[in-house]
């Protein structure tokens, strides 16, 4: 086992507060692990080193961690326009600590498109997966994560993107449960009139823990990023949620929104939220906020006088939510993975 500082705030608030990072105790890697992955023709898929560089959300330490495990990455070379994606589909089994690396780079002025998804047999399996990801100029890349890894398993999550003149990133992530699920990701805007656009929709229940850290650096000018997290926390789950807009000196021009949408439905709950600005440049635009609480009594109230319970409410509701991210998945199969598990409950 190994203890390492997660999720990582750019910048440290409070020390009482408890957000500055999460520390974890992580197992001893037994290997690698081996996704199912489908590739279009026209992909140029091998291996590399992954880059010593790399900068992701979930931090040094987590990269340092893997570096002693696995240096060689998944390479996926995009040179033109996809309509079908690079699919990705990890399963988590009993007793497994297993790791995996991946590098997606974008070839200027295509369009790639990528799906990655969490599943697990219901053990206490850990799964750790990095991914680098490089758009060049006038490039874009649209990537699509489900996470259902039930109740006994471990994920952390890590993304780090480098985004050229005029390049593009969007991301759709939901988590569907998990024991402990870190997600991570670092957006490093460097290119002109670069842009990116994340959306995370999450339902935790029972015990589940969900610890994200999403981070958008901000260098070049004219650059945009929209971030918006909508969720349900529910029985004696609990979320941290550190969103951050860093607008660095020479960014002129730069825009950030970000909020974070949070329906409380027990009173055992935890939530803790932390968006951030910071700003080293007068020319900017951010915004940011978050919307935490429990359902209105007076929509609760109209709702079971037309007959539904209060436990067909809430999962209405949360249906309701995740439906309104997943239907920003335009690839079907995993728009049904997200939308199915309110059929299921797994």
């Amino acid at each position: 086992m190994s203890e390492l500082k997660l999720n990582v705030l750019p910048s440290p608030t409070w020390n009482w507060l408890r957000m500055n990072d999460t520390s974890y105790q992580v197992k001893k890697l037994t290997g690698g692990a081996a996704p199912k992955v489908c590739i279009p023709d026209k992909v140029r898929a091998g291996e590399e080193t992954f880059p010593k560089d790399f900068d992701g959300g979930i931090g040094r330490e987590f990269t340092d961690f893997l570096d002693k495990e696995e240096e060689k990455a998944r390479v996926f070379d995009i040179d033109y326009d996809m309509a079908d994606p690079i699919r990705l589909r990890y399963q988590t089994g009993k007793d497994q600590a297993v790791s995996d690396r991946v590098m997606i780079n974008v070839a200027e002025g295509k369009k790639g498109l990528a799906v990655m998804n969490f599943t697990s047999d219901g053990s206490d399996g850990q799964l750790a997966v990095q991914t680098a990801v490089n758009i060049a100029k006038d490039a874009e890349l649209t990537l699509f994560s489900v996470m259902r890894t039930g109740e006994g398993s471990v994920l952390m999550n890590d993304i780090g993107t480098q985004i050229g003149d005029g390049g593009r990133f969007n991301l759709v992530q939901i988590v569907l449960g998990g024991k402990d699920i870190f997600l991570g990701v670092k957006n490093h805007l460097s290119g002109t009139a670069s842009e990116i656009d994340m959306k995370l929709g999450y339902y935790m229940t029972g015990d589940d823990n969900l610890d994200v850290n999403y981070i958008a650096s901000h260098t070049g000018q004219k650059t945009k990023c929209n971030i918006y997290a909508n969720g349900i926390l529910r029985d004696r789950s609990q979320k941290t949620f550190r969103g951050t807009i860093d607008f660095i000196k020479g960014c002129k021009g730069a825009k950030g929104d970000e909020l974070e949408d949070v329906l409380l439905m027990d009173k055992t709950v935890r939530n803790k939220t932390i968006p951030v600005i910071l700003c080293a440049e007068e020319d900017v635009e951010g915004n940011h906020g978050a919307t935490i609480g429990k359902l209105a009594s007076d929509v609760l109230f109209y709702l079971e006088s037309r007959g539904m319970d209060q436990s067909e409410v809430y999962e209405m509701m949360a249906r309701a939510r995740i439906d309104a991210i997943a239907d920003q998945i335009s690839d079907e199969e995993t728009r049904k993975l997200a939308k199915d598990y309110f059929q299921t409950g797994e």
